[in-house]
């Protein structure tokens, strides 16, 4: 009998790198087989820092081409010119699988486009009045709520100077021009990080959008300062075109004052300005954190403040604004389920072929039969 020392035992044993037959790891193996993976990790950190470059640098581009043409041409603020510029932010967001953000440009956002594109041409058709605008019906309601004066007449008469403007004048008008950049920019994000949800917003949007507009073709209504400017009620200051002005822009205050080929004055009823900003709330409180429903309920109450203060509604069409929000929200989402639960339910059941039917079985004869 053998007796091993413990020398021998050691280096039988090894590192336990090597295999059944006690022999080391072949010289290179670390630079072979475990060098592969290094390799392999190396190239895909230097990927990723290259992806990463690049989205940076796309970033640093369309921010700086933003400024550029903020400063020479102004603000975007109509529709077409918001998509556009939604379209590049998402094809910097997309650096990383462009292939993405070709695929969701043409599935998702051109019937967007083209959707929103015919609403702006029907909404400017609506400005061909089928009936004559009406005012009477919410002036007398505001009239009741606020015991005889108008709300617009009464805040505009204690915080309103267009010689000398306050604070709250620009935050009035940074809200109210929020009406025409949150929805898409949210849109954009949800198709980024949950496209499911995406779907379903522009769903919703889209249809509170069109229940606007043949509200549009068949209510026509002015606004408070074209009521005011017809005689109807006590003089008042349409403040955003103001507000424009003040600050050196003026083809955006062009837009405000009748010089849009695609702009429809008398199209106030439901104000759509506050639907928006409820049926986003309606949209992200189920899953909210505390401090974003405090964000979602602040934003509803203070465009609707705005818009009163700045005599872009009535208090009448801003109530029926939240009453189409609320409709739109209630039955869109029961529509979106139905049909989310019909599409999953044929995706989950597969077709069976013929041969994979199990034919009925017979029943046994009795025994003792002939």
């Amino acid at each position: 009998m053998s007796v091993i020392t413990p020398q021998e035992d050691e280096a039988c044993a090894g590192d336990g790198d090597g295999d059944e037959d006690g022999e080391g790891p072949w010289p290179g193996d670390s630079a072979g087989e475990q060098g592969l993976p290094d390799v392999s990790l190396s190239r895909g950190r230097r990927a990723a820092r290259f992806l990463t470059q690049r989205k940076v640098i796309a970033w640093g581009i369309f921010g700086l081409a933003l400024i550029i043409y903020s400063i020479f041409l102004g603000i975007p603020y109509a529709t077409d010119d918001l998509l556009i510029w939604i379209t590049a932010a998402l094809f910097c967001a997309c650096m990383s699988d462009l292939s993405r953000w070709r695929q969701g440009l043409i599935r998702d956002w051109l019937p967007l486009y083209a959707v929103l594109a015919v609403y702006s041409l029907l909404r400017g058709y609506a400005g061909h009045l089928l009936f004559s605008a009406h005012w009477s019906p919410q002036l007398r309601f505001d009239e009741w709520i606020a015991l005889g004066i108008a709300p617009t007449v009464r805040l505009q008469r204690a915080f309103f100077n267009p010689a000398n403007l306050h604070v709250w004048d620009y935050a009035a008008w940074i809200t109210y021009m929020t009406h025409f950049f949150a929805s898409f920019i949210i849109a954009a994000v949800l198709w980024v990080k949950d496209h499911d949800r995406f779907r379903r917003f522009v769903a919703l949007f889209v249809g509170l959008t069109f229940a606007g507009y043949i509200t549009y073709v068949l209510y026509p209504a002015m606004p408070p300062w074209m009521v005011s400017a017809n005689g109807y009620m006590e003089p008042l200051a349409r403040t955003i075109p103001i507000m424009w002005n003040h600050v050196g822009i003026h083809g955006a205050a062009a837009v405000f004052e009748g010089n849009s080929t695609f702009d429809n004055d008398v199209a106030a009823v439901p104000s759509l300005h506050t639907a928006y900003p409820l049926l986003i709330c309606l949209f992200f409180w189920g899953k909210a954190k505390p401090w974003l429903r405090v964000v979602l309920a602040t934003y509803v109450v203070a465009m609707a403040a705005t818009l009163v203060y700045t005599g872009e509604h009535f208090v009448f069409d801003i109530v029926l604004g939240w009453g189409y929000a609320i409709v739109t929200f209630i039955v869109g989402s029961k529509i979106l389920n139905w049909w989310s639960a019909r599409h999953h339910s044929k995706v989950s059941r597969p077709e069976r072929s013929p041969a994979q039917v199990t034919p009925p079985l017979e029943s046994p004869e009795p025994v003792g039969s002939p």
